[in-house]
């Protein structure tokens, strides 16, 4: 029995290993023949897509088992005990990724373990509830073994065929396998996006890039450089403790930007109430992301590192040492300087492991949406109307403060009806309904952000106490196909790497008092273009630095920061405090 066992269980492997390959084979072939496998399903009307996906997934779990030999108790049993793991596994993304459900992710039923790594439970309850999830299907797998000792080869070839056919499934964009395939088709940027993911990648893959962006080499840098690099930051003098501090507050607006510079019309300027503040200073932000990844436009504002190279598609707060050492930042030295530190952050405090990685890097408070009642929602996101009041209320706490807002109510997705009141009309360019609705969707929630921007120039304006305000979007959306559609709206082709254009969005800083407005326009002008605010994500704690400091950041990093630095330095910088031992650290 024993031999028989081994005989039969070494044609399973094989079929499992053909299909496995079969699947890398066919995402590689279906990404260079530029196959939309999945385009027509994502058109189809929505209630036929949950259907379609549920039907699947069901009917391969209930045909597979019984055709394997397993009975109707095991089977009812086995599916009971799938949707458990299945509904535990979804919690987990969804904590993880902060995207809402959608029917696709019934897929992940396949891999459950990518969930569960990630899960807060005791060890010994989380990893000894997968060990007896394996423990029972193994046992149900011995018993339907006895049906294929007696059966006919040709009945037995055909259910070593389904297990073909079930591996081909539930490996089909497996992590392992995905990852294959997007290093082997030169892609270089999946937003975390289901729309844009799907549409342009097929299966549901924002859990996965964090996977494929995970492999962290050193960049390859002499070691002549690299003593000359950590001398050179070892011998930074500390900063200057400033006689008086004014409180500050920097708004990240999510996915806030300028919806000009292209054939679109608006019947109401979506930017209107932004255009409307007619004091400070208004510019351009260069962001280091385009369509998503909040966490590394304000990793790049919070500690001056220059991602936009080697690690532009990394995300370090997730995959580097963040959230398991202290690191330096902007908020590091602030707090130094004896300035109250807090992040306020309307949603869940583990997206981008931010529990973990802002008391690390400096700040005293972390206040999530659990921190926020009674406050309006706009889909699944608290309105920045709200958010902007506690912002308020914590600026005008005692002492000086520091106060890191990064809004969520202009997060994907937006949709006809998203917002109770939407009276923003766009034309100029052929656009589906859908489409157009999207587009109309955003700018209404665009349009409510400037007001609340606005509201909160206005209190500010009543302090008697110095404070500044820098606001900035953290990036542009992505509607559709990545860049193609602002292209077909008339923005930019993207004809080289580096171009700005599609990582620019508005910025504007300002303060109520008079003498630190004037060290505003002083410290700004290097950065002036045309007449006009060009910063860069990184070059934003070097400004707020002189202006607090006025002006004295000579021998320090914020100086290092604002120098001609090669390629090659930047990114070994970045891969030592993020990733390394962490030898650049200046602990003075």
């Amino acid at each position: 029995m024993m031999k028989k066992s081994f005989n039969l269980l070494g044609p399973i492997l094989i079929g499992l290993v053909c299909s496995y390959l079969l699947v890398i084979w066919s995402h590689n072939y279906l990404w260079k023949n530029n196959v939309n496998l999945y385009q027509n399903w994502i058109i189809t009307d929505f209630f036929k897509w949950n259907f379609m996906i549920v039907a699947v997934v069901v009917s391969i779990l209930v045909i597979g088992l019984s055709v394997l030999g397993f009975n109707v108790w095991w089977i009812l049993i086995t599916i009971v005990g799938s949707i458990g793991i299945f509904s535990y596994a979804l919690s987990e993304k969804i904590k993880y990724t902060g995207e809402p459900f959608h029917p696709s992710d019934l897929f992940f039923l396949r891999d459950p373990i990518v969930f569960l790594q990630f899960s807060k439970l005791p060890f010994l309850l989380k990893w000894g509830g997968l060990i007896g999830i394996i423990t029972f299907l193994f046992l149900g797998t011995f018993f339907a073994y006895k049906k294929w000792r007696n059966a006919s080869a040709r009945k037995n070839s055909l259910r070593f065929l389904l297990i073909v056919l079930l591996g081909v499934f539930f490996t089909f964009s497996s992590k392992e396998g995905y990852a294959y395939f997007v290093k082997n088709s030169n892609v270089k940027y999946i937003p975390w996006n289901y729309e844009t993911s799907v549409e342009r990648y097929g299966m549901y893959p924002a859990f996965l890039v964090t996977y494929v962006n995970s492999k962290r080499e050193e960049p390859k840098v002499s070691n002549k450089v690299k003593n000359e690099v950590i001398k050179e930051i070892k011998s930074f003098k500390p900063l200057s403790i400033p006689k008086q501090l004014p409180d500050i507050l920097v708004i990240q607006s999510e996915a806030y930007s300028i919806l000009d510079d292209m054939k679109l019309k608006w019947e109401t300027d979506p930017n209107a109430p932004l255009r409307s503040i007619n004091e400070g200073i208004h510019g351009t932000l260069i962001s280091n992301t385009f369509g998503g990844r909040t966490a590394n436009e304000e990793f790049e504002v919070l500690t001056s590192l220059k991602l936009k190279r080697k690690f532009e598609d990394r995300t370090p707060y997730q995959e580097g040492k963040m959230g398991n050492r202290l690191s330096p930042s902007f908020i590091q030295d602030v707090r130094h300087f004896g300035m109250d530190t807090i992040a306020l952050h309307p949603f869940k405090t583990s997206f981008f492991k931010r529990k973990e990685v802002y008391p690390n890097i400096g700040f005293n408070q972390f206040l999530s949406e659990t921190d926020l009642t009674s406050c309006e929602k706009f889909g699944s996101y608290l309105s920045d109307d709200c958010s902007s009041k506690k912002a308020l209320s914590l600026i005008n706490k005692k002492g000086s403060q520091f106060v890191f807002f990064v809004t969520m109510q202009n997060h994907f997705d937006w949709h006809k009806g998203r917002f109770p009141v939407e009276n923003m009309r766009v034309s100029g360019v052929p656009m589906d309904e859908d489409l157009k609705g999207k587009v109309e969707s955003y700018a209404s929630g665009i349009y409510k952000s400037g007001n609340s921007l606005v509201s909160v120039w206005q209190e500010i304006k009543k302090r008697k106490n110095p404070t500044i305000v820098l606001f900035y979007g953290d990036h542009r959306p992505t509607f559709g196909d990545k860049k193609a559609t602002y292209e077909q709206w008339g923005a930019p082709v993207e004809k080289s790497e580096g171009e700005d254009w599609y990582n620019e969005t508005p910025m504007w800083i300002w303060s109520n008092d008079k003498n630190t407005m004037d060290k505003i326009r002083n410290y700004s002008k290097p950065f002036l273009e045309k007449g006009n605010l060009k910063l860069e994500s990184y070059e934003i704690a070097p400004l707020l630095m002189k202006v607090l400091t006025n002006g004295q950041i000579e021998h320090s990093w914020y100086e290092w920061v604002l120098q001609n630095h090669s390629n090659d330095i930047w990114d070994w910088v970045i891969y030592d405090r993020v990733y390394g031992d962490g030898i650049t650290f200046n602990r003075k």
